[in-house]
């Protein structure tokens, strides 16, 4: 197993250089709230029912002129997802005039539906990457917590077809009450397969799917969150290296996502690239900061996108972070960031309780993992919570 994917010097610098001019130079395009499975956790999937009686789907001709408006703006780098993007009218079509048009397209999918049809036009239009979700090591698994009782099976098939063809994958994994029994057969399978790995047990409460929501989701308890969060860190590093981590006492939550990033002061503007290099795109028509954040954005398709672009960037400048996270000893280790924030208190000026709690759980969790993998290899009980 790869430990993660180093981002090309030349896309930092990029990037780098976009944030001095604000230049929108990544995106994604959310095409859809549909998806083929039904994810327990999932924080943008609806029924066609509901997503009809929000908005409709736009065409491929809209997301083809809403691509060349943000091309002509910088944009660079683009990501296409949903719901499941595989599953949207015309994707074929709408994926290779993109393509066409030199984005670096990457694809977040569930890989469910990637099989020798699609591979044929992968592989004449190959993407920089996929970025396929591994939910479980079976298909019991999938069944229990994406209520797709084939999905293993369809997921490994599309991950050899897409090593078969040299398109590049890399496993995302959401480490749930569901599937937590997987975890080791998940970070194995990646071992197993070359690929790399990116798991978090921190879920987002669904704020996209019901503003009602906010600091819940179907997912563990914040000591538990942080138990597999130690799991996690000792399967992906190897026994004895995360050992020597937890022995050395600078421990922090390093499952997350590396465009995350930490709260560093009383009233600190957000740290990350969304609305500064960076947008999300929604399927109904909100260009946002970021993807996990219901906030108004301005319809580009109405205003233009140059104008929601600068609304979005407006946005991320106005919003200042928790006063209560400056003086806290263990902000380093949180790594709470602005969506982390929003979605578990309804607002930018309270601190995440569920994350704070995740945090200080934490150590005793490393502690307890170790002495449980020791257990393990001495054949004894294992306690399954802290």
């Amino acid at each position: 197993m790869k430990q993660r994917l180093v981002e090309p010097r030349l896309v930092e610098l990029l990037h780098r250089k976009a944030q001095v001019t604000e230049t929108p130079i990544s995106g994604t395009f959310e095409l859809s709230p549909l998806c083929n499975m039904d994810c327990k956790m999932c924080y943008i999937k609806m029924s066609k029912s509901k997503q009809e009686s929000i908005g409709r789907l736009r065409t491929k001709e809209e997301w083809i002129e809403l691509a060349k408006e943000a091309r002509e703006e910088g944009l660079l780098f683009l990501l296409l997802t949903g719901g499941e993007p595989f599953l949207v009218k015309d994707f074929k079509e709408l994926y290779i005039e993109l393509h066409k048009m030199g984005f670096c397209i990457s694809i977040n999918s569930n890989g469910t539906m990637i099989d020798e049809e699609v591979i044929e036009w992968l592989k004449k239009y190959p993407p920089m990457r996929i970025n396929m979700t591994l939910y479980g090591a079976s298909n019991e698994t999938y069944d229990r917590l994406c209520r797709n009782p084939e999905g293993f099976t369809q997921v490994t098939k599309a991950i050899s077809l897409l090593k078969e063809n040299n398109i590049q994958v890399k496993l995302n994994c959401s480490v749930t009450p569901y599937n937590k029994d997987d975890l080791k057969e998940m970070i194995d399978f990646a071992d197993e397969h070359d690929l790399v790995i990116q798991a978090t047990s921190y879920m987002f409460p669904p704020l996209r799917k019901d503003e009602s929501l906010i600091g819940q989701n179907d997912r563990f308890t914040a000591e538990d969150a942080a138990l597999y969060g130690a799991y996690i860190g000792a399967y992906q590093n190897g026994f004895d290296n995360f050992k020597a981590y937890v022995e050395s006492g600078e421990l922090s939550i390093y499952d997350l996502n590396d465009d995350c990033c930490a709260i560093e002061g009383e009233g600190d503007i957000m740290r990350c690239r969304a609305g500064l290099t960076s947008f999300w795109m929604t399927w109904e028509g909100k260009l946002l900061p970021c993807g996990m954040i219901p906030d108004n954005g301005l319809n580009p398709w109405e205003v233009g996108f140059k104008r929601a672009w600068q609304n979005a960037n407006r946005v991320v400048k106005e919003i200042r972070l928790p006063a209560k996270c400056a003086a806290c000893s263990k902000k380093k280790q949180c790594k709470a960031c602005a969506a982390m924030v929003y979605t578990e208190t309804g607002t930018y000026n309270k601190a995440p309780k569920y994350k704070c709690d995740m945090t200080n759980y934490y150590a005793k969790a490393c502690r307890q993992v170790v002495s449980n993998i020791e257990k393990e290899k001495e054949g004894e009980y294992v306690e399954e919570f802290i």
